[in-house]
């Protein structure tokens, strides 16, 4: 088979080998993806877990301050000499809550009256004349508007000192509850400061070691924890007021405001998020600063969302694998291929090669190569169908070699096949070309020859008497060999290939019989004189 036969075959089964290796790469890719994505959704899982109830030992220090004898006595008395039993109240407290930074008793009108502080692993009760006025501090005025009972939690921000915040960026999530003397008049509230650095690292570390990023928003829009440390506490530090995610992922930030929890794609990456509520009590809680005034249960509740975020990058590595895998694989395999489809196009042709030189050498005289009897009685039944639909004339011919077996026995076997090897050649050179002419031997010193589309007797009558002349001429070591020839013609003689063999036969057998090296029309005597 030829390239072309290689290409026709190879082509089709590469094209679906590589059709089924696109199928299986893009199954594989949506699969890696659907595992970041899983991956996502179980971060985000584990990121509210770290800080779901984390809170409420402060909620529950919160109330029980207020309502410690000491300090009611102060509320009822107003006698400084129990603020230093408060003062040390508050630092037991610290010192076993650990994750205080500082507490704070303020009176009804803003003003530090107790603070107790962690600074550098030491508790320190702050000196008098320290003690700052906090009036203008947001948590300071929606504590004092609450019940007896009731909890105010603040949004996450760093620590302020004088006006400035403080470096390095202490976090710090503030809870208060307002106290009340005996006759039920306010006096001030407990603020204890909840160092919330420690929950932030935490939430970091998780993401140190896998493909997410996590994030944690306030309901501004700011983070509180970021992809990057510059892009956070966007609304305390300057210049960093645009880092918000509704400026930097809007489409994220859009799906977060209408939907609790959720998966969305970007162009940047992935977001799994969740909304999440770091302190919840059975106490009313309060959070005045981004509220959800929509929740009809509880409005009031701080929330944050967290989010696992995993980069668009994250997803195209995710990809390369399968697809380098994949694309190494279907070369290979199409190396395979074609050598299998050379192998199987070279075994074809080997075969159809095989089967040729058979379907030859079963129509072929070996000896001659010139058509056998069989291939000439074939070609005759064609040339037959042939000349009936155009209605035209051939002559079948038979010839008898004379004198051949003189020259084979005296001369042997090779002169033998010399001399019709000879006649063979002799026939071969008169078919004509632009015709359908076939010689062919029958077998011993017997040849068959067809003339097609022959006009006149005339033209079969030349071309014989010319074979006739040169197979005379030659000369076999002093011996000569001549032919006699018997011709039909149809369909004058004959309409089907026995009657045209028969009446051939005949008119051969009496061109022997009435001298030998003539031709002799079938039905009639000689054609011509004989061609001595």
């Amino acid at each position: 088979m030829s390239g072309r036969g290689f290409w026709r075959l190879y082509l089709p089964l590469a094209l679906g080998l590589v059709a089924l290796l696109v199928l299986v790469w893009g199954w594989s890719v949506r699969q890696m993806h659907r595992e970041l994505d899983e991956t996502a959704r179980a971060g985000v899982d584990e990121l509210v877990r770290l800080i779901e109830n984390k809170l409420d030992h402060v909620a529950i220090d919160t109330l029980t301050l207020a309502r410690q004898h000491i300090v009611q006595r102060y509320l009822d008395t107003g006698d400084r000499a129990w603020l230093p039993l408060i003062a040390a109240e508050l630092a037991n407290r610290i010192h076993y809550a650990r994750r205080y930074q500082k507490i704070r008793l303020i009176d009804e009108t803003g003003h530090e009256v107790v603070r107790v502080e962690s600074l550098a692993g030491e508790i320190l009760t702050i000196p008098e004349e320290e003690l700052q006025d906090k009036a203008d501090r947001y948590y300071v005025e929606a504590t004092l508007g609450l019940e007896p009972g009731e909890l105010y939690v603040s949004p996450l921000d760093l620590s302020i000192e004088n006006g400035e915040v403080l470096l390095p960026f202490l976090p710090l999530l503030r809870v208060g509850t307002p106290v009340f003397d005996s006759a039920g008049r306010g006096r001030g509230m407990i603020v204890i400061s909840y160092r919330a650095g420690h929950l932030l690292e935490r939430l970091e570390d998780f993401g140190r070691a896998g493909p997410i990023r996590p994030m944690l928003i306030n309901c501004a829009g700011y983070w509180l924890l970021a992809p990057q440390r510059e892009m956070a506490w966007g609304f305390m530090v300057e210049g960093r007021a645009e880092q918000r995610m509704q400026v930097r992922y809007p489409e994220a930030w859009a799906r977060m405001q209408h939907h609790p929890l959720g998966l969305i794609r970007t162009a940047d990456g992935t977001f799994a998020y969740r909304d999440v509520v770091p302190l919840q009590s059975s106490y009313p809680v309060y959070s005045a600063l981004c509220a959800r005034r929509d929740d009809s249960v509880s409005p009031n509740l701080l929330r944050w969302h967290v989010a696992a975020f995993i980069a668009r990058e994250r997803y195209a590595r995710a990809a390369l694998t399968p697809t380098l895998v994949i694309a190494g694989l279907g070369v290979l395999l199409l190396v395979v291929l074609a050598f299998a489809v050379r192998a199987t196009v070279a075994l074809r042709a080997d075969r159809r090669a095989r089967f040729e030189r058979l379907r030859r050498q079963a129509r072929t005289d070996a000896l001659t190569g010139l058509a056998n009897r069989i291939a000439f009685e074939e070609r005759t039944e064609i040339e037959i169908g042939r000349a009936a639909r155009h209605h035209r004339r051939f002559a079948l011919c038979l010839l008898d070699l004379d004198g051949f077996k003189a020259v084979n026995d005296s001369q042997g076997h090779l002169v033998g096949d010399e001399v019709l090897r000879f006649v063979a050649g002799i026939l071969g050179r008169y078919l004509r070309t632009g015709s359908d002419d076939l010689a062919s031997r029958f077998g011993g010193d017997e040849f068959g020859l067809l003339l097609c589309e022959l006009t006149e007797v005339e033209q079969a009558q030349t071309i014989l008497a010319e074979l006739c002349r040169r197979i005379s001429a030659a000369d076999w070591g002093g011996q000569g060999v001549t032919v006699s020839i018997g011709v039909a013609f149809y369909p004058e003689h004959a309409t089907h290939r026995t009657g045209l063999l028969r009446a051939a036969d005949v008119a051969m057998y009496r061109a022997k019989a009435s001298g030998k090296n003539r031709v002799v029309l079938a039905g009639a005597h000689d054609l011509g004189a004989s061609a001595r």
